[in-house]
């Protein structure tokens, strides 16, 4: 995803949230030689981020004005690239800089967005929905993995799940860091 959007050593990349996505699009930047901004609502999720090499974090309960700050914390050349994910399309149209992309890739904050469309224009800002790609896109995915020796950041459910139902309950209540994964139980 981050590759796509032709993301290079010195850009800034900010991603939102601690789950499969976001943290996917953190490590794919930092290959990439970008520096990563990474927000959250929880503290003890940011520093795992740092750990997996976010160079700069904001917790946007703490910081509610969380754009303004990624723009102070990214300088006078701005961010390149957001990664929206809450589908706060309004805030990363804000955050990003003049002729910068911001990705939507979820929705997480509902399906309706308010954004001033001026800025969007004078500044230039360029809006993309993400889908998953083709299979093509997914092999040269695949390749780059193994050739930075990329590993995505899983959690595997502790105990057994239900059903569909259950699993989207226990996501929904963003306990998880990475993606959820789960565990294959022999019937018996």
């Amino acid at each position: 995803m981050v590759a796509a959007w032709n993301t290079k050593p010195g850009d800034t990349v900010l991603t939102q949230g601690t789950g499969g996505v976001s943290l996917f699009a953190l490590q794919f930047a930092k290959m990439l030689g970008a520096r990563v901004i990474v927000t959250s609502s929880n503290d003890e999720k940011l520093a795992r981020a740092k750990r997996l090499g976010a160079d700069e974090t904001v917790n946007y309960r703490d910081v509610p004005d969380w754009g303004r700050r990624a723009r102070e914390i990214a300088g006078p050349r701005g961010v390149d690239l957001v990664v929206d994910l809450a589908g706060s399309v309004g805030e990363s149209a804000r955050t990003v800089r003049t002729s910068g992309t911001v990705v939507l890739v979820g929705v997480l904050g509902g399906a309706a967005a308010s954004l001033e469309l001026g800025p969007v224009v004078t500044r230039a800002v360029r809006l993309q929905a993400a889908t998953v790609g083709s299979r093509a896109m997914f092999e040269e995915m695949v390749r780059e993995m193994a050739l930075h020796r990329l590993e995505p950041v899983l959690e595997v459910a502790p105990r057994r799940f239900d059903g569909a139902a259950e699993v989207i309950g226990a996501l929904a209540g963003g306990g998880h860091f990475g993606k959820v994964c789960m565990r294959a139980w022999e019937a018996g």
